[in-house]
Formats: C-alpha cells, sequence, structure tokens
C-alpha cells in the first residue's frame, strides 16, 4: 500500500521495473498493494553499492490504471513475483528476496514455495488486515466496486507520502484478493526455512505490528529476526528511519546471501 494519489499523477518512472548493480549475486524487490517499483529505490540503491544486484519488477495490474487492477487476482501478483525471480536467477547464480507491505507478503510466499530463494527480508508485511470493513466484503464486493482511501497518512515525516505512488482508487475485488492472500500465506509460513528478518514500523495503521509477530512465530527459519522501528508508519521504505530500514535489510543480504564464484 503507498500514498494516495489520483491516478493520472503516477508518473511514467516510478512505474517502470529497475535493475541496479552486478555480480553473482541477487535480490528481489516487491513492491506493495496498489504501489510502484520506486518506492524500494533506496534498498535498491544500497545493494547495488554493496555488489548486490536489485530488480523490482511491476506486478500486474499495478501502475497502470485501477480498471486494469479490477482484472487481477492474487494468482496474477503471484505469477509477476515468480516471473521476476526467473528473471534475476538468469543473471545471478544466488538470490534473496525483499518486499513491502504486500509485497513482503509475496516475498514470504516465494520463500514457501521456491527452494532457489536463500535469504528473506520484509518490510511491513501483511497477513491480516484488522479493519471491520473487510468482513462485508465477499458479500458487497460486486455493489461497491471502489474505495478510496481517506488520505490519512500513519508517516512520521508526514510529507514523505508524495514519494509514494498509488492508485486514487482501488477496487473492492482486489481488496479482497489482498485478504484471501494474506491468509494463504500465513498457512505457508511453515514452509520458510531460510534466514529472515522482519522489520516492522511502531506506528503503522495499515498493517498492525501483530502481523510482525506472527510472521516471525509462525516461521521454520532456525534464524530469524525482528526489529520494530517505533518511529516509522506503514510506508517504511521512505518515512523518517528510511536510511536505516535500506541498510538493516542490505546487511541481512549480505550476511546470509552464500558468496559463489563468479
Amino acid at each position: 500500500m503507498a500514498g494516495w494519489k489520483d491516478d493520472a499523477e503516477i508518473p511514467e518512472w516510478a512505474s517502470r521495473p529497475f535493475w541496479l548493480g552486478d555480480g553473482p549475486r541477487g535480490v528481489l524487490l516487491l513492491h506493495g498493494f496498489a504501489g510502484t517499483p520506486v518506492e524500494l529505490i533506496r534498498l535498491g540503491e544500497w545493494l547495488a553499492g554493496h555488489g548486490i544486484v536489485a530488480h523490482a519488477p511491476l506486478l500486474a495490474g499495478h501502475g497502470t490504471s485501477p480498471e486494469e487492477m479490477a482484472q487481477t487476482r492474487a494468482d496474477d501478483w503471484i505469477r509477476s513475483a515468480n516471473h521476476g525471480l526467473d528473471e534475476l536467477l538468469a543473471r545471478c547464480r544466488t538470490v534473496g528476496v525483499a518486499g513491502q507491505s504486500m509485497g513482503g507478503t509475496l516475498a514470504l510466499h516465494l520463500a514457501a514455495t521456491r527452494p532457489e530463494v536463500r535469504a528473506v527480508a520484509t518490510q511491513a508485511a501483511m497477513l491480516r488486515l484488522s479493519d471491520w470493513r473487510l468482513r462485508l466484503l465477499p458479500a458487497l464486493h460486486p455493489l461497491v466496486r471502489w474505495d478510496t482511501p481517506s488520505g490519512k497518512v500513519d508517516l512520521y515525516l508526514r510529507e514523505r507520502a508524495h514519494q509514494l505512488h498509488s492508485y486514487r482508487r482501488r477496487p473492492t475485488r482486489a481488496i479482497l484478493e489482498l485478504v484471501r492472500l494474506g491468509r494463504r500465506v500465513e498457512g505457508e509460513l511453515r514452509a520458510v526455512w531460510q534466514p529472515l528478518l522482519v522489520l516492522h514500523g511502531g506506528r503503522d495503521g495499515v498493517v498492525g505490528p501483530a502481523n510482525a509477530d506472527r510472521i516471525v512465530g509462525g516461521v521454520s527459519s532456525s534464524i530469524r529476526e525482528l526489529r520494530l522501528l517505533p518511529r516509522s508508519g506503514h510506508g517504511m521504505s521512505v518515512d523518517v528511519d528510511s536510511p536505516e530500514v535500506a541498510e538493516l535489510a542490505g546487511r541481512w543480504f549480505l550476511r546470509h546471501l552464500p558468496e559463489v564464484p563468479a
């Protein structure tokens, strides 16, 4: 999830997939629900500056129009993530996965289903959303097609919301798919065995910090670490602690992605 902008205000460069860096190790960067790859640019630049390839694809239905997003399902987002991982594996011999919000959820799914993934870092990853209205979605989404976020910002640095690019309208059908994706991935957690870093913002009003506890408590990883950043909101990749977020995740991959001969 990201900041609220009119659809026409999402610049083309924000939606563009990116590749940064060179080397035998790589990390796939997955953006959040209704978001764009650029929200993970700080981590991408940190990785590239330390000899690790960073690849951030654009997930299906994102960066185009809410109408196109309404045609996509969780399986389409999963296919996009798998395709991005395959692209990265074509260039790198050992790979990890990181993600913001829904991207973190997808990163956990890849870790559970793709043995090629050797290390994982999540930022504000989602398993469950607490909004009571979500219980009504299965019945109401055919009648109420669109949700318009209130514009309330939980960031410590509120002006940083302008660094997030997202749809102003979100299809309720896609929100229902997001809820189902979280449930699916929660059921897959025991299959996650890789070294796992879970980062979460203490101010997160979109995906509550309890999600981080569920993730850490649910995986099989023998190496796992939870870091709560009290000042950060949901968009922690751009908020006040974003340099620390990028360095924490980056150093995790430096430490846990195996060195391989070129």
